[in-house]
């Protein structure tokens, strides 16, 4: 192999650049001229061993020495002391005005001292008032407490990953809630509340009745505006439900039709059911919006398509039916009867998949999944509730549950899992204030719900909002009284 020529042209005193030209084959064997080569940049570099080990000693000891850090030097605010100021990123050529020169231009008063003196700064008044109705936003805080996180953590947040999101369960026990203003309060005019709907992305809610109304209300806990009204004539609103999609709801009766509502258009459409099918007392729809299931008479569940609501199959089970729910996915129906037996349909075979006995009960009056597709919750007419396991109802006729619910001792007629699977609300219409949340990770219900004198009235009507922010509860006397639990931070 042919000697390669190397020509440097090394460094003066009086130089200030200096330029290598190595060789192209990077690869070559580590040989004498080699490690001459490797000694020459390391005495360049770092004034040889000796040298270097002193300059080692003097960096160690400039660590005790402290380093004044610039804006930009990219460290965080934890690394620069205790430095409780910034320098403001620009510079308004308002934030020097006076508090009585903008009243003056603005042609308003104040009251005379503190912030609002004529000679302060306008802008520490506007900061002053923001505070006091907004709060100090965390995003606004100059020092952000950091916790600090092991290995892993820091992997994780490195680029390509998600970093790990702080998970807190819910407190057993006694829950965390506030009273709000009634979610209907603009109206009162529902007549008996039979349907309490939250919308699936907006924070929005709809409230029927047996007046025939159907109020949509923007909730927010203070002031819950209406936002429309719709009315239909002799036609009381028994079930009501917002599709998926979130742009119709769809209104059933003891009428041989229902009402589509396009919540983008504020139009109805009288919708006639199909033959044989003479009234929608009680409905639901699929998770994926193709299909919803009514319950017909003799034990008939009428499957129509949720676009054109026309009839897709029959379905039909022992005893008459009291009350259907689909899974989280909708590939299965379950429903319950009148003689305490629950039929659980495939509904892409469209046929009986399995039956089981709900244990105790005579006969059953409500049924519910939850959401995370782990626990089914059966309700009977003599006040008592039965948790399940699915997979423990799919594999036998006769399940045992993992509770038995007696907290109330009239039948039970409404029946909710929250959206995180962690409580199961049961209500019952005969007695006032019938209410009961049942903690499913401790196995306890809330002692503290409802308060000590809370008048809930009679409640025919529940629901959860689609993050578990707000519940409501409606009554016999057109009332949906709110309240917002402080645990879940999500509509």
């Amino acid at each position: 192999m042919p000697k390669q020529n190397r020509k440097r042209k090394h460094i003066r005193q009086d130089e200030d650049d200096f330029e290598i030209m190595a060789p192209k084959n990077k690869f070559r064997p580590f040989d004498k001229a080699a490690q001459a080569e490797e000694e020459y940049l390391s005495n360049f570099l770092f004034g040889g061993s000796e040298n270097f080990l002193k300059s080692l000693d003097e960096t160690e000891s400039m660590v005790e020495t402290p380093i004044s850090l610039s804006p930009d030097s990219g460290m965080g605010d934890e690394d620069c002391g205790e430095c409780s100021e910034r320098k403001p990123a620009w510079i308004d050529e308002d934030d020097g005005i006076d508090v009585g020169y903008a009243l003056n231009v603005q042609g308003r008063t104040l009251p005379k001292g503190g912030v609002n003196d004529r000679f302060n700064r306008y802008s520490n008044l506007l900061k002053h008032k923001f505070e006091n109705v907004v709060g100090n936003p965390k995003w606004a805080a100059l020092k952000k407490d950091q916790e600090f996180s092991d290995s892993d953590d820091d992997m994780l947040q490195t680029c390509g990953f998600i970093a790990k999101t702080v998970k807190h369960t819910l407190p057993s026990h006694t829950l965390e809630f506030k009273k709000l203003k009634d979610l209907n309060s603009e109206t009162y005019n529902e007549g008996i509340v039979n349907c309490i709907e939250f919308h699936p992305t907006s924070t929005v809610a709809l409230v029927a009745g047996n007046s025939g109304l159907a109020s949509l209300f923007a909730v927010d806990g203070k002031n819950n505006n209406k936002l429309h009204s719709v009315a239909f004539e002799r036609f009381p609103i028994l079930s009501a439900q917002f599709v998926h999609a979130g742009n119709e709801a769809i209104l059933g009766s003891r009428q041989s039709h229902l009402f589509s509502y396009d919540l983008l258009a504020a139009k109805t459409v009288r919708v006639p059911l199909p033959h044989g099918l003479t009234q929608c007392k009680q409905f639901v729809v699929s998770s994926d919006d193709k299909c919803m299931a009514v319950a017909g008479k003799w034990g008939e569940v009428h499957i129509l398509s949720t676009k054109s609501k026309e009839r897709l199959c029959l379905l039909k089970q022992d005893g008459d039916v009291t009350a259907l729910s689909f899974s989280p996915n909708g590939s299965l129906l379950y429903g319950h009867s009148t003689t305490g037996e629950i039929t659980v349909w495939d509904m892409n075979m469209r046929r009986v998949k399995h039956k089981w006995t709900d244990e105790g009960c005579l006969e059953g009056s409500t049924l519910s999944i939850a959401p995370s597709n782990q626990f089914v919750a059966a309700g009977s007419t003599h006040g008592i509730v039965n948790l399940y396991g699915v997979e423990d109802v799919l594999k036998t006729k006769l399940p045992k549950p993992r509770k038995t619910l007696f907290n109330l001792t009239t039948g039970i007629t409404n029946l909710r899992f929250n959206s995180t699977s962690e409580i199961v609300a049961f209500t019952s219409t005969d007695i006032e204030n019938s209410v009961r949340l049942f903690h499913i990770g401790t196995g306890s219900v809330f002692s503290n719900f409802p308060p000590f004198e809370t008048k809930l009235g009679n409640i025919t009507a529940m629901n959860f909002s689609p993050g578990s922010g707000y519940l409501a509860f409606g009554n016999k006397k057109s009332t949906v009284a709110l309240y917002r639990l402080k645990h879940f931070k999500t509509y």
